[in-house]
């Protein structure tokens, strides 16, 4: 799911940091919403950390996440001048998954376990062999075949403290908040009717603070008067 591909399907996050004092706060809503000094820079070492990692047929990870270049999926460099650009930050969130026909590996696991009883003179085998044989297997078919690769781009506007995330899959989306709050050490909050009037009302508005008052403000709407119902 690519921005530049022209798509204007995204998901919205508002992008909260926690202060010195622990109180939580919008990050670029407010007066004092900006960034702290240096955290682009402290934040771009643990960007590397995080840069994409390609599975490896011998570990045991099946599925694996990580930054890449936006636009690029294969560019897990990261230079700056690519991912900071003018107020914004430009990201790929990349996922790579072995899958492996639900066939092959059953045909292929077959052969190996005939192979290993006439190897051994057993007609049975134990769950850990045939665990292990399966872990044997599989290592053998990733060899032949290419991991499945899946990028969706993201922009955090740092001005408005908002990160539009070109996807709505929920998977997708979790894991990617878990990556994003790893690396920028700053919490992602879902755009929601809530969260969105919040923010219209303003980080000083006592009932934007309290979820409590928030609620004990409503008052009950009736549609059909009564004794005509």
């Amino acid at each position: 799911m690519s921005a530049l591909s022209g798509s204007l399907s995204y998901s919205r996050f508002f992008v909260t940091l926690q202060g010195r004092d622990g109180t939580i706060r919008s990050a670029g809503s407010a007066a004092d919403g900006s960034l702290p000094r240096g955290f682009l820079d402290r934040s771009y070492e643990k960007l590397l950390h995080h840069a994409m990692r390609p599975l490896d047929a011998d570990e045991p990870e099946s599925e694996r996440s990580g930054w890449c270049v936006l636009g690029d999926p294969l560019d897990v460099s990261l230079p700056k001048e690519r991912v900071y650009l003018e107020g914004f930050v430009n990201l790929g969130f990349r996922t790579d998954k072995w899958v492996i026909p639900g066939a092959m590996l059953r045909t292929r696991l077959r052969q190996a376990e005939l192979a290993y009883r006439e190897q051994v003179g057993r007609e049975k085998l134990s769950r850990r062999e045939r665990a292990e044989l399966k872990e044997v297997v599989t290592r053998e078919l990733r060899k032949k075949l290419v991991p499945s690769t899946r990028a969706v781009d993201l922009t955090w506007s740092l001005d408005e403290g908002l990160v539009r995330f070109f996807s709505h899959t929920a998977s997708a989306m979790l894991s990617m908040v878990d990556l994003f709050e790893k690396t920028f050490g700053a919490k992602l909050v879902a755009e929601s009717p809530y969260t969105l009037a919040s923010r219209l009302r303003g980080e000083d508005d006592p009932i934007a603070l309290d979820d409590e008052a928030l609620w004990e403000a409503l008052t009950p709407t009736i549609l059909v008067p009564e004794g005509d119902a």
